[in-house]
């Protein structure tokens, strides 16, 4: 989950280490955009809006989560 903290180049540096360390899906979200990012390796990512779900994909197989339902209860 992105904070107003978070830079470009902080979250970037994240993916690279996550990847390196055998993660294979990564999934960023912006509360304040309402969107989500999901990236399968550092350099290949989807951007999810709202009315569009998360999948879990090969890695969570049947996880399904609606980006409305996340965000049904923020305020910011």
């Amino acid at each position: 989950m992105l904070s107003k903290r978070n830079s470009k180049s902080e979250m970037k540096r994240k993916l690279r280490e996550y990847f390196a360390a055998g993660v294979r899906l990564v999934w960023i979200v912006d509360p304040r955009q309402r969107t989500a990012r999901v990236y399968a390796t550092v350099d290949q990512s989807v951007l999810i809006k709202e009315g569009q779900s998360l999948d879990g994909g090969a890695v969570l197989p049947g996880f399904v989560l609606p980006l409305d339902e996340l965000f049904a209860n923020d305020e910011s």
